[in-house]
């Protein structure tokens, strides 16, 4: 092999190298986004609970109001 094979080969195990280190980077800023993704998620299903229970409540509250006149 000549000093030119040598070169092409490093070269190629280089840009190889820097694929998978921005390919890690991606992957590990999706990973973090998909966290954040499903944190939202729980936070809007624990105000759908606590809209539930406002609900019900305020039914609960009108039919005393109701029985009262």
């Amino acid at each position: 092999m000549s000093m030119k094979d040598y070169f092409a080969i490093a070269g190629a195990l280089l840009a190889l190298g820097v694929a998978w280190g921005m390919t890690n980077q991606k992957v590990a800023a999706m990973e973090k986004d998909m966290d954040r993704m499903e944190e939202a998620l729980m936070m809007f299903t624990q105000i759908e609970v606590r809209i539930a229970v406002m609900e019900t409540e305020l039914k609960n509250i009108n039919k005393k109001l109701d029985r009262k006149k």
